[in-house]
């Protein structure tokens, strides 16, 4: 019989189909369907400019084109259709990869952006350390001290529990939580409310300091609060101002309420490429927002990221729609993440011993030693680093300073080639350490607008100065503490700077050349 494979074709005999033939129409249909698939998730991603997605379109269509000429005609050679062959799954296998792990990237990113705070409070039951107590039901019949306007609608309804629950009576208030802990001390109440934010505050008073060897948790009431402001939906096309909030937390849950540690405001425009990074210190002296009532900065964000917002708004005159959250307690496993972070040391100093997360997450209380110079930090390091204070003059002032320089280190690290050694680790550690209420569509947009336009950004710091005090504070009322009293003058060039950048002028810093 005829082998009908064999037919003539002006004057040359077609052969018959190969293996590496039909090797070479399965890679062409891989790397077709691969090339799609990757253009429609970057095109769905909407990180990336029309202009961009089209290159990348028209240059997956030469790649697939190219292929295909090599492998469709029957007379080329066998080697090059192998090798051309071998090279498509290569890059078919990698375009998978990526596809795969943008996705993860970009859900992990969902985490980070555009979520509402829902503020965790905890409220504990604290006993002496010898009290025989072990849980909350044997205070049955003892008597409670608490703090007055702390978490004063939670206090309230907690005591209503303990009243109902365990028969308390008649509870002691207290004018702040120092006088509050002095009365377990001298038996004259059997067992105290305290929250997180006053417990931090008592272990970093020297005279409080074994605060956490003379009493025991008992018990441990967890309060959630949704923060009540939108979240953006609008495309960042006009000026605006964003929070930048740094919690000092004993946990790493992103959502913990604690002082007020850090709290720089960013006044973005995007029209002039500017920036202003306006830096406030923890102890300024400033109104509360919810009562007018003088205290520390750092005090209002026990009473939520609105308080703080709301009182630095009053401060400044301008609107803050956005905030960043940042979790120091958190960032502990992203710095170890991204391999440690380098940082220049303003000296040589010695930390006061402090509690920080260990390997198996539990506190453990170290000090640490830095010399002067350029030091490269772990994520214990860097939190303790960022928290000292006593060790400088300026206090606060030289803390703000350090805290500034671990962000930058980390942002400097984050956005280097060394992040793809440990992205993973690293996308997995952000949704503890950040978190804002600026959407993922909002952060997409300002991608695109800066592929159209690459003008580099003006970034201007400024931060407000006063000079140290003592004096009264609403949260310790009857007790003085150390206060950084404002100085008016700092204070109105601020709000100028502030309007200079929002009305599209360039800011202008006291004493430089363009003043």
């Amino acid at each position: 019989m005829k082998d009908t494979s064999y037919a003539s074709s002006r004057g040359n005999s077609r052969r018959r189909h190969t293996a590496l033939d039909y090797f070479g129409v399965i890679t062409m249909i891989v790397l077709l369907a691969v090339s799609a698939v990757l253009y429609f998730r970057l095109n769905a991603s909407g990180l990336l400019d029309r202009r961009y997605l089209n290159l990348i379109l028209i240059g997956l269509i030469v790649l697939n084109g190219l292929h295909a000429l090599v492998q469709l005609p029957l007379y080329r050679r066998k080697t090059a259709k192998l090798i051309v062959g071998i090279i498509a799954l290569g890059l078919s296998a990698f375009m998978i990869w990526f596809t795969a792990h943008m996705g993860y990237a970009l859900g992990k990113a969902g985490e980070v952006f555009g979520k509402q705070l829902v503020e965790t409070r905890q409220i504990y039951v604290v006993v002496r350390a010898e009290d025989p107590a072990q849980e909350l039901g044997d205070t049955a019949g003892y008597t409670y001290g608490y703090v007055k306007g702390w978490y004063a609608d939670d206090t309230a309804s907690l005591l209503h529990q303990l009243e109902e629950q365990l028969g308390v009576t008649d509870p002691g208030e207290y004018d702040n939580p120092s006088s509050l802990l002095e009365a377990l001390y001298h038996s004259e109440t059997d067992a105290i409310l305290l929250t997180d934010g006053a417990m931090e505050a008592l272990e970093k008073m020297d005279e409080h300091e074994d605060v956490g060897e003379r009493t025991r948790i008992i018990y441990t009431f967890t309060v959630t609060h949704k923060v009540d402001i939108a979240l953006g939906g609008t495309e960042m096309s006009e000026p605006f101002v964003i929070y930048c909030n740094g919690i000092d937390s004993r946990s790493n849950d992103i959502n913990a309420s604690g002082n007020s540690d850090v709290n720089i405001l960013a006044v973005v425009n995007p029209q002039t490429r500017e920036i202003l990074l306006l830096n406030t210190p923890r102890d300024y002296y400033v109104a509360l927002h919810m009562n007018g009532e003088m205290d520390k900065l750092t005090h209002a964000g026990n009473y939520g990221i609105e308080e703080s917002i709301g009182t630095l708004e009053d401060l400044y005159g301008v609107e803050i729609p956005y905030y960043i959250r940042i979790n120091f307690f958190g960032t502990v496993d992203v710095v170890d993440a991204i391999g440690g972070v380098d940082v220049e040391s303003p000296k040589e100093f010695t930390t006061v011993r402090m509690k920080v997360p260990g390997p198996d997450g539990k506190l453990e209380k170290k000090t640490f030693t830095f010399p002067e110079g350029k030091i490269h930090l772990n994520g214990q390091e860097a939190l303790a680093f960022a928290r000292e204070r006593k060790a400088f003059a300026s206090g606060d002032n030289q803390r703000g300073v350090n805290q500034m320089t671990v962000i930058h280190a980390i942002i400097d690290k984050i956005t280097s080639p060394d992040l793809l050694k440990n992205y993973q680790q690293v996308l997995d550690s952000l949704p503890n350490a950040v978190l804002t209420n600026i959407t993922f569509d909002q952060v997409k947009y300002m991608v695109r607008a800066q592929q159209k336009d690459s003008t580099k950004w003006n970034v201007t710091s400024y931060a407000v100065t006063g000079s140290g005090d003592m004096d009264y504070c609403y949260s310790w009322s009857g007790m003085k503490l150390y206060v950084t009293r404002q100085d008016p003058v700092s204070v109105e060039t601020a709000r100028t700077l502030i309007a200079q950048v929002l009305n599209g002028e360039r800011p202008v810093l006291p004493g430089s050349d363009s003043e």
